[in-house]
């Protein structure tokens, strides 16, 4: 009986190495293929965003070099109507020099060429079929009327034209400058800049196309070859549809593929399929070691079991009356035992096998070099901070220049702003021996109306640059005036902030308020800085209707100085008063508490017992919505919900409670506590009929104040 039982456990053990081996395989395959799949669709994402980023900028670059270049070919105009001797050369040359020009043409009412001076090449073909445009020569007949255009060259260059009627005579004047190829490459943002640090043995090959020509690549072998020259490409075009992500073979090989089209090109994204394999290996290696562990285990627990059953049995025969007894207790004890040994042996494997795993996928990553380890850690540690940061702002500014921010006109007090964003600053300052020194300027109204959460933004932003920028040992000045405003019931404050820092040049005085804009080639390193927090700071203050302005000189300090107009609060004292006179307690009160996240309920439930609350719990908005609709009417005081669940969200659990027949559904307060924490956040919430909103992570003693003023004004309402 013994010997069969051993076979089946031998051939169970078997037949369970298979299924784990099998489920390994099945599951790995899936995890690394939904793995490939969102990086490959975030790489897309990405690289498509930059490319309309990057065009953006060089059109933007183009436009702005254009118009320069129509008021240069104006003002040399102008000086032919004071001048009488402009047509002479030593004039023209003198004319070419003051506006920088390359050269200047000059024709008559009968469009033939009476005057011409150039300072580089001449480009007589190419300038000749431009001069031959009808539109460039009518501009003699109109006043106000210029021509401008780009013209590219085959070395890579460009030649910006413009031309303009004559003021001294019929006629037209006609100028034009001619950009070198280096400085064409330097000065306009390239595709191939978007796929710098995108390695093919990490992220695939990575092809971008204008329909024939490969214009970049993460491969730089295939770059200005043509797209029916490279034979994966042209399965993906044949196989793959648009926005689809596959998997095809070429030749002996696989890879992950996917396509992507925007306006004027192709993405194509291809990685060999050799990570899965690698993961499938590690994978199924580390199953087969564990479940071998655990066979040797249960093996062992078996073996002695056998033993004791043996002995037990051969006591039996020798006393089997007498023993009847012992023998019981001897098996209780054994199975104590066998608990107590599983526990200690569970404990015992979790380490080692904690170690194995992260072993494993250090070993992985970085086989060789500890110092290699290390240092890469502490650089994607570093990285993933900026990109953190980036991103953040980013979307700020995309919000911002898409005009999706909303503004909150709720009451809040000036100087408590202050007193939180001055907290912060002085521990930054403190780093580096910088002083800070505070003014307030005759401020009559602490108490306003606005956006709090936008307004601490733009401080934090000024004061913060402050600081970062700042010399060691320097100071910051910062100072408040109110200035009184012509407008009933409003007012405007004045922010001043000047530092001792490094300043800036004049010229980048011009572009301080534009995206990713910064001083010096390695300031973003310096100083862990995006280039987006002036202009994100620049929208915020116009959107609120003020205006920001700065003196700065480079080596000496910068000031900045805001002006915003607000509302006056005139309501604050007696609300400040009401809520003095109320106590903040939310003992005996029954509150539903909806929350899908385990932690995150077993926090809150902590939270509001420990203030003597009575909680029930739910784990998704239909739950919630069963449990209030079964309630007695005025069980419950007050809900909380979660926003982001499964089966029901936040959202559509607060309309139909709303929408139940039966009065205490229309006035319980429900506050919505979420991650969500944008402005139009809080404003869905209020639509969806919640009374509050409370942005995730939950402070405790703003939670029971909220609950509280909720119940009691409910309270008051009935009476």
């Amino acid at each position: 009986m013994r010997d069969k039982a051993d076979k089946r456990l031998w051939t169970l053990s078997i037949v369970g190495c298979v299924i784990v081996v099998v489920t390994v395989l099945f599951v790995s395959v899936k995890i690394e293929t939904n793995n490939t799949k969102n990086r490959i669709h975030s790489m897309m994402e990405y690289i498509k965003d930059q490319y309309s980023m990057y065009n953006s900028f060089n059109e933007a670059v183009e436009a702005r070099s254009l118009v320069r270049m129509v008021e240069k070919v104006q003002q040399t105009a102008r000086n032919f109507k004071t001048d009488r001797q402009a047509l002479e050369k030593e004039y023209l040359k003198q004319y070419a020099r003051e506006q920088r020009l390359t050269g200047i043409i000059v024709l008559n009412d009968k469009n033939k060429q009476i005057a011409q001076y150039h300072t580089g090449p001449r480009f007589k073909k190419v300038l000749g079929y431009v001069m031959e445009k009808e539109t460039l020569r009518d501009v003699k007949n109109y006043p106000q009327k210029s021509y401008m255009a780009r013209i590219e060259l085959k070395n890579g260059g460009y030649i910006d034209l413009a031309s303009y009627g004559r003021k001294d005579a019929k006629g037209t004047v006609i100028g034009y400058q001619y950009v070198k190829t280096e400085y064409a490459k330097n000065n306009n943002l390239t595709i191939q800049n978007v796929l710098a640090g995108y390695k093919r043995e990490n992220d695939g090959t990575i092809v971008i196309t204008n329909g024939n020509d490969i214009i970049a690549s993460n491969d730089e072998k295939l770059i200005d070859t043509k797209v029916q020259e490279d034979s994966i490409i042209n399965e993906i075009r044949q196989s793959v549809k648009v926005g689809q992500f596959a998997i095809i073979r070429n030749g002996i090989k696989q890879y992950f593929t996917s396509l992507d089209k925007g306006r004027n090109y192709y993405i194509y994204v291809y990685a060999e399929d050799r990570n899965l394999v690698k993961t499938l290996t590690s994978n199924i290696g580390i199953a087969v070691i564990l479940y071998g562990i655990f066979v040797a285990i249960l093996m062992t627990i078996k073996a002695r079991s056998n033993q004791q059953y043996e002995r037990i049995q051969k006591q039996r025969e020798e006393e089997y009356k007498r023993e009847l007894e012992k023998s019981a207790k001897e098996a209780k004890k054994a199975n104590i035992a066998k608990t107590e040994f599983l526990q200690r042996m569970s404990h015992d494997i979790r380490t080692p096998i904690n170690g194995i795993c992260g072993m494993i996928n250090v070993a992985d990553h970085y086989a060789d070099n500890m110092e290699k380890q290390t240092e890469c850690r502490a650089k994607i540690k570093e990285a993933s901070h900026l990109l953190l940061e980036l991103i953040n702002e980013v979307l700020d500014m995309s919000k911002l220049e898409s005009d999706e921010v909303v503004l909150e006109e709720i009451p809040f007090n000036l100087n408590s702003i202050f007193e939180e964003i001055l907290g912060v600053i002085e521990h930054m300052a403190a780093e580096q021996n910088i002083r800070i020194i505070w003014e307030e300027k005759e401020v009559t109204h602490w108490n306003l109306i606005g956006s709090p959460v936008h307004v601490k933004r733009i401080l934090m932003n000024i004061l913060s640059n402050a600081v970062k920028y700042n010399k060691e040992n320097g100071y910051v000045y910062i100072s408040c005036r109110e200035i009184p405003s012509k407008q009933t019931a409003m007012t405007t404050l004045e922010f001043v902030c000047r530092d001792t820092g490094i300043g800036m040049a004049e010229a980048f005085q011009k572009r301080i308020f534009e995206p990713f804009a910064q001083e010096h080639a390695g300031s973003r390193t310096k100083f862990a800085g995006t280039g987006l927090g002036m202009p994100i700071t620049k929208k915020l203050v116009e959107k609120m209707g003020g205006t920001i302005s700065f003196e700065s000189k480079e080596g000496t300090g910068t000031t900045f100085v805001i002006r915003i107009p607000f509302q006056i609060d005139a309501d604050m004292k007696d609300r400040t008063e009401t809520e003095e006179k109320t106590e903040t307690s939310i003992q005996g009160l029954h509150v539903l508490l909806t929350e899908d996240n385990e932690l995150n309920m077993e926090i809150a439930e902590f939270v509001l017992q420990n203030e003597g609350t009575v909680v029930t719990k739910a784990w998704n908005g239909q739950e919630a919505v069963d449990i209030f609709r079964k309630s007695s009417p005025g069980e419950f005081d007050a809900i909380l919900m979660d926003i982001m669940m499964p089966v029901m969200n936040g959202y559509e659990a607060a309309k139909m409670i709303r929408s139940l027949d039966r009065e205490d559904a229309k006035v319980i307060p429900i506050i919505a506590m979420t991650a969500n924490a944008f402005t139009e956040d809080k404003m869905r919430a209020k639509e969806a009929g919640m009374d509050e909103h409370i942005a995730k992570p939950v402070d405790g003693k703003l939670l029971v104040k909220v609950i509280n003023e909720l119940v009691k004004r409910d309270q008051r309402e009935k009476l």
